[in-house]
């Protein structure tokens, strides 16, 4: 087969196999905000897959289920509501944008959680007292804790298992051996890893809630564990992986192998961490405020909502004072801390499950895949004054 000619001075053939089209990112407009997200790193090259869709799918659904307020998320789509309608920036109403379905996300979860600032009469109200999830901050309910870790386990595999289809995609280009090799040993390393931890073989030394949470304490889905024959056979896998990608990418599989397998997959359990993290400050803001006791089966109840619960009395409560002046000072001093006290929950909720969710995208997700580098399509060469592109 010839080659095609190179460019000639006087017309004539121009060869294009090794041209770098420019890109444009054509996404619908509910999705098109998340580009933003995506331009952070770099635009994605012609040859490349575009994530902005399943940063669309997954940054809201990381944020929602971390923060779970109602309250909170009310605020945080009336914020972002306000940034796309009141600013001139694309930058700041992609933002805005963003912070809308961030906000919806967790006023869905907030909802499910039966939270309203902290406060847990939401689920009284729509759940009539038994929302069908909890956060596992009250003792009572430790064990949706321990299940949240394991979702956040789960949701990791699921999340880099799709960096690496993607990455398969990208490099098809390259031939489908050289895409298996590349992308697909280290599908089957995670998936094969994984599937024999969460198996029952040597479950000795692994913890007793993998075996348990999804096994009625707290989600009856009727998994104690893959038997030990499936946990062999995702051992093999991994091998197999492995095998694979010494031969792609040679020794520095074997580091690699333990950073990104094991160790990537366990940084999703920040997921965790920040639910915890965010339901306890929004809970001691609240204890201040309002009181409460702590029953013996440990659930919280707040004295200013439930004055004749029963339980030990944890704080009495800034504004449960019973005299005039520990009424009004109390009262005053109540509405400072409980302002001020959610305002700064809502700030940090931007920087901790913001900033945790961004990170799980671009470091764990976007670094399976993802190089950028792409070229902005810019028409004829100008910049736009008097008119815009619609």
């Amino acid at each position: 087969e010839e080659e095609p000619p190179e460019a000639a001075a006087d017309g004539g053939y121009v060869t294009l196999a090794d041209d770098d089209p420019p890109v444009v990112q054509d996404n619908p407009g509910g999705i098109r905000p998340f580009e933003a997200l995506v331009e952070v790193i770099n635009r994605p090259k012609y040859t490349e897959l575009d994530p902005t869709v399943i940063l669309f799918l997954t940054f809201p659904t990381f944020f929602g289920f971390m923060i779970g307020d109602l309250g909170y998320g009310l605020l945080y789509m009336g914020m972002g509501y306000w940034l796309m309608r009141n600013v001139d920036s694309d930058v700041l109403a992609s933002l805005g944008g963003i912070a809308l379905w961030a906000g919806g996300f967790t006023a869905l979860f907030g909802i499910l959680y039966g939270e309203f600032f902290g406060l847990h009469q939401l689920g009284e109200f729509v759940w009539n007292g038994d929302p069908p999830i909890h956060k596992g901050l009250q003792p009572y309910y430790i064990e949706y804790a321990k299940a949240w870790l394991m979702v956040s386990i789960v949701i990791g595999v699921i999340h880099l298992v799709a960096g690496r289809v993607f990455d398969f995609v990208n490099n098809l280009q390259h031939g489908v051996k050289e895409a298996f090799l590349e992308s697909g040993s280290w599908m089957l390393m995670t998936i094969g890893l994984w599937v024999w931890v969460l198996s029952t073989h040597l479950s000795t030394p692994k913890p007793d809630f993998m075996f348990t949470v999804f096994d009625g304490a707290p989600f009856a889905l009727g998994f104690s564990g893959f038997p030990e024959a499936v946990g062999f056979a995702g051992l093999g896998v991994f091998v197999l992986g492995f095998v694979l990608g010494l031969i792609a990418e040679g020794g520095i599989v074997i580091i690699e192998s333990i950073t990104q397998v094991f160790g990537h997959v366990v940084s999703y359990t920040r997921l965790a961490a920040v639910v915890l993290a965010k339901a306890g400050m929004a809970l001691a803001v609240n204890l201040l405020v309002f009181g409460a006791t702590l029953t013996d089966e440990g659930v919280f109840h707040f004295i200013f909502f439930n004055p004749n619960a029963h339980g030990e009395v944890v704080f009495g409560g800034l504004i449960n004072g019973t005299g005039p002046a520990e009424l009004i000072l109390g009262g005053l001093a109540g509405i400072v801390v409980l302002l001020f006290g959610h305002l700064l929950v809502l700030v940090l909720g931007i920087s901790s499950a913001g900033l945790q969710a961004v990170r799980l995208e671009y470091v764990e997700f976007f670094g399976k895949f993802y190089d950028g580098g792409g070229i902005s399509y810019n028409p004829f060469g100008h910049e736009r004054n008097y008119t815009v592109e619609e």
